[in-house]
């Protein structure tokens, strides 16, 4: 795992590297945590859900049962779709925003038990009209929960780059069978509590980055020492997860998937 410290500025610039322009955009404010319009698109406060947040004085005890339980979504994901050393790459395509989120739904699914098929982040491409442009996280959520996500087809790969609107529209009716349904939503304020407490419950969180313009999958978060390691599955051409350290390791923005679901299930 290669660890980059976000208060050392040269490891930030590695980052930024990959990442020219931004490829995720800032949450609109309509959608702010626990706004009307947040909630009309499923995005409901973790807050709701008292029983899952976990005090800080429990933080490193809890995330060292979920190291030792092997219970973390990294091992969900490294058990099921990603094992150690599968390419994790979006080649370029500036994607991030489903790259990521699509790993997220594939996780999801892993912790539920269900069956592992391979998901095409490609194919979400429809909410920006195909084009090779950045998206919101939001948009993500809402058109993975009202239309799914197209499985892989037969003889391709997950990092497939068709941007075929033609091609993808013969798949429609397989995309309704991988939807998105329960997220929990988290807040800026008490950002850090809410993540370890949601990977500890066993799921990975949806996550973006403004000083980096990046969407990405959180799947663990440990102590090193006294260091707070947050371990994230990133799309640039990554044969393992990434570690981030320091202040700018804090996500932005952070959106649990709980569950999914078939459409009408």
């Amino acid at each position: 795992m290669r660890v980059f410290d976000t208060d050392n500025q040269a490891d930030v610039d590695a980052l930024l590297e990959k990442t020219p322009v931004p490829e995720v955009r800032p949450r609109p404010l309509k959608y702010r945590y626990a706004s009307p319009g947040a909630l009309e698109i499923g995005l409901e406060p973790v807050e709701a859900a008292p029983d899952v947040l976990i005090p800080q004085s429990e933080w490193r005890e809890r995330l060292e049962e979920a190291w030792e339980m092997e219970s973390l979504p990294i091992h969900h994901m490294y058990d099921t779709w990603r094992p150690k050393g599968t390419r994790y790459n979006q080649d370029g395509l500036g994607y991030c925003w489903t790259w990521s989120g699509t790993g997220c739904m594939m996780t999801t699914r892993a912790l539920e038990s269900k069956d592992t098929v391979l998901l095409a982040p490609v194919s979400m491409g429809y909410l920006v009209g195909w084009a090779n442009r950045g998206n919101y996280l939001a948009s993500f959520v809402n058109g993975a929960r009202e239309d799914g996500i197209c499985p892989v087809p037969e003889g391709e790969t997950f990092n497939m780059l068709n941007r075929s609107s033609s091609y993808w529209s013969q798949y429609d009716d397989l995309r309704q069978q991988y939807q998105l349904a329960k997220t929990w939503d988290t807040n800026r304020s008490d950002m850090t509590r809410q993540c370890i407490s949601i990977l500890y419950y066993g799921r990975s969180l949806y996550i973006a980055y403004n000083w980096w313009g990046h969407a990405l999958e959180l799947v663990g978060i440990r102590y090193n020492g006294n260091t707070m390691e947050w371990l994230i599955s990133n799309s640039h051409n990554e044969d393992d997860v990434i570690v981030l350290t320091g202040s700018r390791a804090i996500p932005d923005e952070a959106i649990a998937f709980v569950s999914t679901r078939l459409r009408g299930a």
